[in-house]
């Protein structure tokens, strides 16, 4: 359960991801893809919950009942880094990161548990009447190999980014971005991978922002929930060029 949804860029937590990047400099920007002067940012909440679960359901609508719940569970726990974008205090985009040096001591077991527990609860009806539970969790298990399979040793990932329709092409996500990207930095990482998808995702923002395409393969949980073969593509950012 990697990736689904997978990171979207301005369209993702596949997840997914909807920003676009803007490559010209901010005065030759129209005025409604500046950077919005009361934007700002802190650490995720609790009660940022549900309204992360709605950007999530609308920018994958392919996910239904409990999955958009799911998703973003699943992604923020196992993050080191989780923020969130705002606009006059309301929450329009997020971003959650992992970088190795920022895990406890035997976080990557937390992390495990955390995942087989989710897993359970799904199989137990505990989000909700999720169809095709067993489709669900076998594809994503089987996704989770192919991802380890073709990421290459990094010490970063950004797993789950997101930000709302209405509040897209403002340079949110860049923002956003950039803040984890200089974060990896100061923590002393290297390599910084996202797993993204094709089509559901604006990938091309990573490759504007400076990602190299690694490798691509068949995402299976995002092709069934979609009914269309739909491409995963894993991206690596080199943080310290």
């Amino acid at each position: 359960m990697r990736q689904h949804p997978r990171c979207a860029g301005e369209r993702l937590i596949e997840p997914s991801i909807i920003f676009i990047w803007m490559s010209e400099p901010l005065s030759a920007v129209s005025n409604d893809e500046r950077p919005l002067e009361s934007l700002s940012f802190r650490e995720y909440r609790l009660d940022d919950l549900q309204k992360c679960v709605e950007i999530t359901a609308n920018t994958w609508p392919e996910l239904t009942r409990g999955m958009p719940l799911i998703s973003v569970e699943w992604y923020q726990g196992s993050a080191t880094w989780k923020e969130v974008a705002c606009v006059s205090e309301e929450l329009v985009g997020v971003l959650f990161g992992r970088i190795d040096s920022d895990l406890p001591v035997l976080g990557r077991l937390r992390i495990t548990l955390t995942h087989v527990t989710m897993y359970l609860k799904l199989l137990f009806g505990l989000y909700g009447r999720v169809p095709h539970r067993l489709t669900v969790i076998r594809r994503a298990m089987s996704d989770d190999r192919r991802i380890a399979a073709n990421t290459p040793e990094v010490d970063g990932e950004i797993a789950f980014f997101a930000v709302d329709a209405a509040y897209r092409r403002k340079g949110i996500g860049k923002a956003l971005m950039s803040r984890f990207i200089d974060h990896a930095k100061k923590k002393g990482a290297r390599r910084v991978s996202v797993y993204t998808t094709d089509p559901g995702s604006d990938w091309g923002f990573y490759e504007r922002y400076g990602f190299r395409k690694h490798s691509s393969f068949r995402d299976g949980f995002m092709s069934f929930a979609r009914n269309e073969d739909v491409t995963a593509l894993i991206f690596v950012l080199d943080v310290e060029k």
